[in-house]
């Protein structure tokens, strides 16, 4: 499997971690700002995941748009599908 993939891989399970967490962050009582709260938050997964991808597979590894593209999006799409079933009660 390719650099890209692994990637993905990775990404798409840290979205996986992120979205189930992201409920309890939406759901903390912070009233007009849980959504923002929650959106910074997923931004902040995403650069975490971002850094541990880049310190398993090298930081020279990856241009920046090939980080984002094989990273970035599969990262955001489970990690919203991921938070939309946990508020609604199909996970957890």
């Amino acid at each position: 499997m390719d650099l890209e993939g692994k990637s993905a891989i990775v990404h798409t399970i840290g979205g996986i971690a992120f979205g189930l967490l992201t409920n309890y962050v939406y759901t903390a009582g912070l009233g007009i700002f849980s959504g923002i709260a929650s959106l910074l938050f997923l931004f902040v997964g995403l650069i975490i995941t971002g850094h541990i991808t880049a310190m398993v597979f090298g930081k020279e590894s990856l241009s920046q748009k090939q980080w984002l593209g094989s990273g970035g999006v599969p990262y955001f799409f489970t990690a919203i599908v991921f938070w939309v079933l946990v508020y609604n009660g199909v996970l957890l």
